[in-house]
């Protein structure tokens, strides 16, 4: 079972997925006052639709936002995607190699140096 941080620092996490060092700021950010975001400190109650929020907006990690355990992993606040276009004979061998992966074949390491030769050479 995931242990919950308490309300205030899973509220500094947010603040530090939006790169921002204010509640006032944030609050301004949400269109609504600072007051509703700090009676949530106050009360110490989980503030699960910020979490929820952020992690649309940021692309946060949730387990890091909830815990304060992993990585953050923040992409920034809703960047642009980028599309690859791979031809046939790439996407099969990505496929072998994630299909090899996932047997244990070979390591994430291995996969991960695999997988960037492909997309090096596909271009």
């Amino acid at each position: 079972m995931i242990k919950f941080d308490n309300s205030k620092n899973v509220i500094k996490r947010i603040l530090s997925a939006y790169k921002l060092k204010t509640v006032k700021s944030l609050a301004d950010k949400w269109n609504m006052t600072a007051s509703v975001i700090g009676s949530r400190v106050q009360r110490n109650t989980f503030p699960s639709d910020f979490v929820i929020k952020c992690i649309l907006d940021t692309g946060a990690d949730l387990k890091w936002l909830c815990t304060g355990e992993g990585e953050p992993n923040i992409d920034g606040i809703k960047t642009e995607k980028k599309s690859i276009e791979l031809s046939s004979e790439a996407l099969e061998k990505l496929e072998r190699i994630a299909a090899l992966k996932s047997s244990g074949a070979i390591t994430d390491d291995e996969y991960q140096l695999l997988k960037s030769s492909i997309f090096k050479r596909s271009h």
